[in-house]
């Protein structure tokens, strides 16, 4: 049976602009990556932004700009977990979350990334 760190992580990278895409993947694996020279803009937040994910060394390392989080809208996970959201802050990472404001497209010329979003979750 597949497990979160089965997940695929990618960083992606076109022209100065590059992202990380990290799946569901969990401490273990976050903690093989640091020191790597992970340096990224932006990072989508691993499982859902659940606390067993997202560690501060992790952070550190990728520095990203901007956080996607990817999560349904009052699920039933109670994603994302409060401490992601308080890590994010504190760096001064820029936090986007698809239950609050719907689809994110990201887009890049290689030179700059452009972040669009549309449509609107649910109210509470």
């Amino acid at each position: 049976m597949p497990r979160n760190n089965d997940s695929l992580v990618l960083r992606v990278s076109f022209g100065e602009c590059s992202l990380i895409l990290s799946g569901d993947m969990e401490r273990q694996i976050e903690s093989e990556l640091v020191g790597r020279n992970r340096v990224a803009d932006g990072l989508k937040v691993a499982h859902h932004g659940s606390k067993t994910s997202t560690t501060a060394p992790f952070l550190d390392a990728v520095h990203p700009a901007f956080a996607v989080i990817s999560a349904g809208f009052e699920n039933l996970y109670g994603h994302p977990h409060r401490d992601i959201i308080e890590r994010l802050n504190e760096r001064k990472i820029g936090i986007l979350q698809t239950d609050q404001i719907g689809l994110i497209t990201i887009r890049t010329d290689g030179h700059r990334l452009v972040v669009e979003t549309r449509g609107v979750a649910p109210a509470p």
